[in-house]
């Protein structure tokens, strides 16, 4: 005989893509801050959120505790459980499925947070305090059904301690809070009234559902439920592996969630979607990103791409445009992101300094020139100031006086022989060709890192005047890099190139490397050095990733000298800089010891 309570399989439920990933997203990341669905009944809102718990991980509970304290994160605790953990060294606990809180819009303010026995909250503090629902949904789901006719002062106490994380009860005085950190979710129906625009804001999430259209799909839906009610047990077991595969998902999600990595260039993509709809709410920005991430680790990978961008804004942004009141319409477009998405990333020219001073001798052309520039010497060149002879089978320049000397010195007479023959030895200064590589995609933008470029570029190309040195410059950004300028000593050019830079895009730092060693390549007089200055934060390749890219650049370097200058904090690098230099036995230098 079955006792278990069975709900219906959330992979059971036909259609509705959108919002059970929303679901999916705020389970992995409460801090999105929850999901608001919106639908007329009948199209499996209340079925989605109640399957939700199902496949959600089994969570640890302080046994005993009215706040579903976690046994294992002290901060987390109630300060109840903080006392006996300190004192204790471990709480007991059990394991158990989260629940469904459900929201009564009957409630009252006491029945939400809870009410205070003021004489024992005196004496007693947090034990004074009798929980309300807030306390219960605690490391649960509160699910607030028809949440637009819920009084507007509830909605934002919730609202309120979803975002903090904690709920505060004041009475009298009195203070005494509780961790309060839940998956938040709303339903109403559009038909039955609309919520006020500053508590739609509120909400991460927000998606429109509709019913099924398609025959093939209702039929289904009807099938499913047939099966369901008339054995349970049956049809859950039928769904049992591939509950089993989204509970696991969502696990790894949320332990591996802080490892994903969005490009400054995406971020920019946020900022032009929301400022391009008219959304002024920061709010939307900060949870489009937070949702990118999600759905980027549920698609298995560890950076967000623009599909990612392009799905977060379905997600996060069409309660927020500023609607017409005789505007029924809400659902934004995936056609309207798209379009934004396609628009130019908006170029910008920055200034700088010209006085700079470097102060790291490594980069200091005084010093460094004398190991790569025109302070070095070039032996056997066919130029040059003839300094001794020696012996060779195929002088390309006969030493007249060495031969003489060498034929009397042997046979006592001039009589000079095959062997007697030498060669001059010459000594050139070497030239030197730097190439000059500088990364002005949109992530060079922040904390003025171009302009402290820049000016380092100023003051390369100023010394490399100064030694009567050749200068490439290259940029890169978009989809490739470019050869502003190819090799030259005309300094005034190179500047004129170097002002007018623009930045904005993506960062193809790979490709840029790839072609600097082609330009390297290509001189065949002058001693080439590739210096190039950039973030490190690459998201275009050559290949398919920076792995395949280095490998590939490693078999055609071939003895081009590289020095790498990372405009990124020591202690926000991500290390690809780092790599690369360990891959090619390059110079490493970060540009805050430069200048």
């Amino acid at each position: 005989m079955h006792h278990k309570f069975v709900v219906f399989p959330f992979s059971a439920i036909v259609g509705q893509e959108l919002m059970k990933k929303a679901l999916m997203v705020v389970a992995i990341d409460p801090t999105v801050g929850g999901v608001l669905i919106k639908g007329e009944k009948g199209t499996a809102k209340s079925t989605a959120v109640r399957a939700l718990a199902d496949i959600l991980p089994k969570i640890k509970v302080v046994e005993g505790c009215p706040f579903n304290c976690d046994p294992e994160n002290l901060r987390l605790m109630c300060k109840s459980c903080q006392e006996r953990y300190e004192e204790e060294g471990s709480l007991p606990y059990i394991e158990r499925k989260m629940e469904v809180v459900d929201m009564p819009l009957s409630a009252t303010e006491d029945m939400v947070v809870g009410t205070i026995d003021i004489k024992r909250a005196l004496k007693e503090g947090i034990k004074a305090l009798e929980p309300g629902i807030l306390a219960k949904a605690n490391r649960n789901i509160l699910y607030i059904d028809e949440v637009n006719l819920l009084d507007d002062h509830l909605v934002n106490i919730l609202l309120d301690a979803a975002a903090m994380g904690v709920n505060i009860v004041e009475r009298e005085g009195i203070s005494v809070y509780h961790p309060a950190r839940f998956i938040l979710v709303g339903t109403m129906n559009p038909e039955e009234g609309d919520l006020r625009p500053q508590i739609l804001d509120r909400f991460g999430l927000c998606v429109e559902v509709k019913a099924l259209s398609s025959k093939e799909e209702r039929l289904k839906v009807m099938e499913y439920r047939r099966k369901f009610d008339l054995d349970p047990w049956k049809f859950e077991e039928e769904f049992r592996e591939s509950q089993e595969m989204l509970r696991n998902k969502i696990l790894v999600a949320k332990q591996k969630i802080s490892e994903v990595r969005v490009s400054s260039d995406l971020l920019e993509k946020i900022v032009e979607i929301t400022i391009s709809l008219g959304i002024k709410s920061h709010r939307a920005d900060i949870v489009m990103e937070k949702t990118a991430k999600v759905l980027a680790i549920l698609d298995g990978r560890d950076e967000v791409n623009e599909e990612d961008i392009k799905e977060a804004a379905l997600l996060a942004l069409s309660h927020r445009i500023r609607q017409s009141p005789f505007d029924k319409t809400s659902t934004l477009k995936k056609d309207t992101i798209e379009t934004i998405l396609k628009q130019k990333t908006k170029e910008e020219i920055f200034d700088f300094d010209k006085d700079i001073e470097i102060k790291n001798k490594i980069l200091n052309f005084d010093e460094f020139g004398k190991t790569y520039g025109k302070e070095s010497l070039k032996i056997n060149s066919e130029k040059g100031i003839y300094i001794k002879a020696k012996e060779a089978e195929d002088p390309k320049s006969v030493a007249v006086d060495a031969t003489i000397r060498k034929a009397v010195r042997e046979t006592g007479k001039l009589k000079i022989l095959p062997e007697h023959i030498m060669e001059k030895i010459r000594v050139a200064k070497a030239e030197a060709l730097y190439v000059i590589v500088i990364d002005s995609s949109s992530s060079m933008r922040m904390d003025k890192k171009i302009r402290l470029a820049k000016s380092l570029v100023w003051q390369l190309l100023k010394r490399s005047y100064e030694n009567k040195n050749k200068v490439a410059l290259m940029c890169f950004r978009e989809e490739d890099a470019k050869l502003l300028v190819p090799p030259t000593t005309d300094v005034s050019l190179l500047y004129e190139e170097l002002e007018k830079l623009p930045t904005g895009g993506k960062t193809p730092l790979t490709p840029a490397l790839y072609k600097s060693f082609e330009i390297a390549k290509k001189e065949t007089k002058a001693t080439p050095v590739v210096i190039l200055i950039s973030d490190g934060k690459g998201n275009v390749f050559i290949k398919n990733n920076l792995k395949e890219d280095i490998e590939f650049l490693s078999s055609i370097a071939d003895d081009t000298k590289l020095i790498l200058i990372n405009t990124e904090n020591k202690t926000k690098s991500i290390g690809i800089l780092e790599e690369i230099a360990e891959k090619f036995n390059a110079e490493h230098y970060y540009l805050e010891d430069i200048i």
